[in-house]
C-alpha cells in the first residue's frame, strides 16, 4: 500500500504541478468557468426550441398531448428563440476569444481590456469571413463562431497576450508626458502592440486565404480536427477516466486539474453537438459536456452511497451516510472523498475507478453507435446525475441506461464497502476493548 502510494505521488505529483502552474492553461480554466452561463442558457433555449419529440408521434394520452403542444408552440416561437442560442452556444468562441485574453493578461499583470478587446477584434477579422448576399448585401458568416472556431480563439488570444507581454517588457510604446492621465495614455501605449497584433494575423490569413482557400480559423480547425477526434476517442475517455480517478485518489481535484485542458474539448464538442440538433450539420460526438462526470463519480458515488445504507454497521460509515446524503444526491462529493475517506484507500478508490472505466466505456459506446443521444446541452453541476444526463440528452432512453449502470456499480462496490465496514467495525471494537 505504502510502495503504490508512493509511486503514485512520485507519478502524479509533477503532472499536478506542472498543469496548476501553467498560465496559459490556467487562463483557458478561468475563462471557461465564465462562459458556464452563456452554455446553460443557449442549452435551454436550444431543447425549448428543439424538443425531444419523434415526428410520428400521436396525441394517443395526456403527456403526448404536452409534447406535440410544446413542439407546435416552439415552431411558432422559433424567431424568439433562436437567436439566444445563437448568440450564447453558437457564439461561444468570441467569448473565450475575450475571456482568455483578459485572464492571461490579469496574470501577465498588462492592460486586461486592451489585450481582451484586441483578441476579440482579431478573431472576428480572421475567422468571421464576409461574403456577398443578391439582397442583403455585405453581410458576415458566423458559422467559424462557436465551436468550430474555440481552439482557434484560444491560440489568437495566447499570440496577442504574448505580443503585448514582449511590447511591455521592451518598453515598445508611445511615451506620452507624465502629466497625461494614465486612462487617456493607455490607449496610445496599446497602439503599438494592436497594429503588430493586427498585421501579423492579416498577413497570415491574406496567405491562407490565396495559398489553401481558407481563413485562418478554418485551416486551424482542419489541423487539429484529427487532434480532436483522436482526443475524443474511447482510449482517450478511457485514459480520461483513469486520470481523473487516480487524482482524487491523491487527494487532488481531478475534474479542476484535467479540466484545464479537457474542458475547452468537451465545450467545443458541445457547441458541435448543439448545432447538429438544431441543423444537422456535423456529427455529433460522446465526449462533450459533463460526460465524463455524469458517467463517472456522479454515478459511482451514489451507487456507494446506497451501498451503505445496505451493509453500514460501522459508526463511521452510520454517521457518514447522513451527513454526506444530501450533497451526494447533487453531485458535491467531496465529503464521501475525504470523510469516508476515499483519497489513499485503495479499497474503494479502486472500485471507484473499475465502476467508472466501465460506465464511461459503455456510455461511449452506445452514444457512438446512436442508441441513445449524445450530450448537446449544459446544466449546473448541482442537477443530479440521471436528470442531468436526460435533460442534457432530451433522449428518454437515458434514463433507463443511467438506472442499468447504477445498479451495476452498486454490484461492483458491494463486496469492496462490505469489506471496508468489517474494517472499520474491528477497529472500533478494538478501540472500546482498549
Amino acid at each position: 500500500m505504502e510502495a503504490l502510494t508512493e509511486k503514485l505521488t512520485n507519478l502524479l505529483l509533477p503532472i499536478s504541478n506542472a498543469l496548476n502552474n501553467n498560465k496559459h492553461l490556467t487562463a483557458v480554466k478561468n475563462a471557461m468557468m465564465f462562459t458556464i452561463p452563456f452554455m446553460i442558457v443557449g442549452g435551454i433555449f436550444c431543447l425549448l426550441a428543439q424538443p425531444p419529440v419523434p415526428s410520428t408521434l400521436e396525441p394517443t394520452n395526456f403527456f403526448y398531448s404536452f409534447l406535440l403542444s410544446w413542439k407546435a408552440w416552439a415552431t411558432a416561437n422559433g424567431g424568439v428563440l433562436l437567436p439566444v442560442f445563437n448568440l450564447t452556444i453558437n457564439f461561444i468562441a468570441v467569448y473565450v476569444a475575450f475571456g482568455v485574453a483578459y485572464e492571461l493578461a490579469k496574470d501577465y499583470a498588462i492592460d486586461k481590456l486592451a489585450v481582451g478587446f484586441c483578441s476579440l477584434f482579431i478573431f472576428f477579422l480572421t475567422s468571421a469571413a464576409p461574403f456577398t448576399d443578391k439582397t442583403l448585401g455585405t453581410i458576415i458568416s458566423c458559422g467559424n463562431l462557436g465551436g468550430v472556431g474555440m481552439f482557434y480563439a484560444i491560440i489568437v488570444a495566447f499570440v496577442v497576450c504574448e505580443i503585448y507581454r514582449f511590447c511591455k517588457v521592451k518598453n515598445f510604446k508611445i511615451k506620452l508626458p507624465e502629466q497625461v492621465p494614465p486612462n487617456v495614455s493607455a490607449p496610445f501605449e496599446a497602439l503599438i502592440p494592436f497594429t503588430i497584433s493586427t498585421l501579423l494575423f492579416l498577413v497570415l490569413n491574406i496567405i491562407s486565404l490565396n495559398v489553401m482557400d481558407s481563413n485562418l480559423c478554418k485551416l486551424i480547425y482542419a489541423i487539429i480536427q484529427p487532434l480532436l477526434s483522436a482526443s475524443g476517442s474511447l482510449p482517450s475517455v478511457i485514459m480520461i477516466s483513469i486520470l481523473l480517478s487516480l487524482f482524487w485518489f491523491m487527494g487532488i481535484h481531478g475534474n479542476n486539474l484535467v479540466g484545464s485542458v479537457l474542458t475547452p474539448i468537451t465545450t467545443a464538442n458541445l457547441a458541435i453537438n448543439a448545432q447538429f440538433i438544431m441543423t444537422g450539420q456535423g456529427s455529433p460526438t460522446p465526449l462533450a459536456g459533463a460526460f465524463m462526470t455524469i458517467f463517472g463519480n456522479w454515478m459511482s458515488y451514489p451507487a456507494m452511497m446506497l451501498v451503505f445504507f445496505l451493509v453500514a454497521k460501522s459508526a463511521q460509515l452510520k454517521s457518514l451516510r447522513k451527513l454526506a446524503l444530501v450533497p451526494d444526491l447533487f453531485n458535491i462529493n467531496e465529503p464521501l472523498t475525504f470523510g469516508v475517506p476515499i483519497v489513499m484507500n485503495v479499497l474503494l478508490a479502486l472500485p471507484i475507478m473499475i465502476c467508472n472505466v466501465i460506465m464511461c466505456t459503455a456510455a461511449y459506446l452506445l452514444m457512438d453507435s446512436g442508441i441513445v443521444g449524445s450530450i448537446y446541452i449544459s446544466l449546473p453541476f448541482t442537477c443530479p446525475g440521471i436528470l442531468n444526463l436526460f435533460l442534457s440528452t432530451g433522449d428518454v432512453k437515458t434514463i433507463f441506461m443511467w438506472l442499468i449502470m447504477f445498479a451495476v456499480d452498486v454490484v461492483i462496490l458491494f463486496p469492496f464497502v462490505k469489506m471496508y465496514d468489517k474494517q472499520l467495525l474491528k477497529e472500533e471494537n478494538a478501540s472500546i476493548d482498549e
